[in-house]
């Protein structure tokens, strides 16, 4: 039986222990910024970026005793040699030593690397293809540690233990934070991640499941149109499951309520940002405080509604996604198949100021990727399928034909709004339902009955 890697995501509660943990994280970040500015420091002064973690792991260890003495000790040199990056160095040791954890600042340089590792891929990417960048990637950057909202650091096993159903958390010397495992959780630990989104605190507990990949039930497949008020629409050949539709309305309602709350803080800090603009010069410190007070307080409430919109589709995604698999897998399902033109179409197409606010803030990727690992574990397949003109051609009609010639006569049919009108058989289908039969077909290369 295989193992593979899940996390259990625990929320901290407790203002004190909350507390605790955000100001450990804090100074994590802070440290992490002093490192990006002496790596871009050196490359600046220097030509090549210092990326090397032993090297790093010793600037601000007590001794370097590491196999690269000799490219250790040119380094020092270097930053010796200049006083901005002298000045980094002290104050990235002295964080250090405020932390008091070695293992998470570890963590933090890897991190680091990481980081400027994944510049480069990207910046390698982009001269090869820069139509697939919307600009040139840049190297990483300090981030504004004032209100900070969105921080994260793993560790390893040295600074975890599991006592009973407790699973423990070694924030500084001598100090531990304690969460609770679920019942009878008894899967090995390998690691875990502490994790600061808007004013939430978690502990992510990494962890070693054994998959009992099961054998399908049957042969089926089904064909599936992903949409906004029809979120998806399902056809199968199993001809005793009747084609059905999970209502995207709900989700597009709360989307909606989010979209309406968010432009109106978003308004409040531009007008409060355009006020400072204009009359900055007429209004007091004090009172240019206040107002970035304001906009601070505004941000923070920005920060915690994005925050709770994530928990609820998050939520709500999985859901759906354990249902419809469960219910695919119990009427013998072997594959399933899902039109992925709602995800590209996000990219370039202007769909109208009100349907891109609904359409691109739905996170469809993130549903087919939660039915293809779930899927997976019931032994079943899902195949993303081109769409292209299954909702409008009609399911009696040769589609491949259509396709290969793009020829919109041949569909022998009309969609207006969520009706398909038939121009074969003469009647009148649900326009989401064709294009998921036809996904179906086109998937599983289907012809037409002749």
């Amino acid at each position: 039986m295989p193992l593979v890697s899940r996390a259990l995501s625990i929320r901290i509660s407790g203002k004190e222990r909350k507390q605790k943990v955000r100001k450990l994280l804090l100074d994590l970040a802070h440290f992490k910024n002093l490192l990006i500015l002496l790596i871009r420091k050196y490359k600046e002064t220097y030509g090549e970026y210092p990326l090397n973690v032993s090297l790093l792991n010793g600037l601000v260890a007590k001794e370097y005793k590491g196999k690269y003495q000799k490219e250790f000790n040119e380094l020092v040199n270097n930053i010796k040699a200049n006083s901005e990056l002298s000045e980094f160095w002290k104050n990235l040791k002295s964080q250090k030593e405020k932390i008091e954890n070695a293992n998470l600042v570890q963590s933090v340089i890897r991190s680091v690397v990481k980081d400027f590792n994944n510049y480069f891929k990207a910046l390698k990417a982009y001269k090869k293809n820069p139509e697939n960048f919307k600009g040139k990637p840049k190297p990483p950057k300090p981030k504004k540690l004032r209100y900070l909202m969105d921080s994260s650091v793993e560790g390893n096993r040295n600074i975890f233990k599991v006592q009973e159903n407790s699973f423990l958390v070694k924030l500084r010397n001598g100090r531990w934070l304690k969460v609770k495992l679920p019942k009878d959780f008894n899967y090995e630990i390998t690691s875990f991640r502490l994790k600061l989104v808007a004013d939430d605190l978690y502990v992510d507990v990494v962890y070693k499941y054994p998959l009992e990949v099961k054998e399908p039930k049957g042969d089926f497949k089904a064909g599936i149109d992903i949409g906004l008020d029809e979120l998806l629409a399902v056809v199968s050949d199993n001809p005793n499951l009747k084609s059905f539709i999970v209502s995207g309305k709900e989700l597009k309602a709360f989307n909606q309520w989010f979209n309406k709350e968010k432009a109106k803080l978003q308004s409040q800090i531009d007008n409060l940002k355009n006020e400072l603009k204009k009359r900055g010069e007429e209004l007091s410190q004090e009172q240019i405080k206040t107002i970035q007070k304001e906009i601070r307080e505004l941000e923070i409430r920005l920060k915690v509604l994005s925050a709770h919109r994530k928990r609820k589709l998050d939520n709500d995604l999985h859901k759906i996604a354990r249902k419809l698999v469960d219910l695919l897998y119990e009427t013998g399902h072997k594959t399933i198949y899902i039109g992925k033109n709602a995800l590209e179409s996000k990219n370039e197409i202007n769909l109208g100021k009100k349907l891109n606010q609904e359409f691109v803030s739905l996170p469809f990727r993130k549903l087919i990727n939660l039915i293809k690992y779930k899927a997976q574990e019931l032994g079943m397949e899902v195949v993303e399928v081109d769409e292209a003109y299954t909702s409008k051609t009609s399911p009696f009609a040769d589609i491949f034909k259509v396709r290969k010639s793009k020829n919109a006569k041949l569909c022998l049919g009309e969609r207006k709004r969520n009706l398909f009108r038939d121009f074969i058989s003469g009647k009148l289908f649900h326009a989401d339902l064709v294009g998921a039969l036809n996904i179906l077909r086109v998937g599983a290369t289907i012809a037409p009955n002749p």
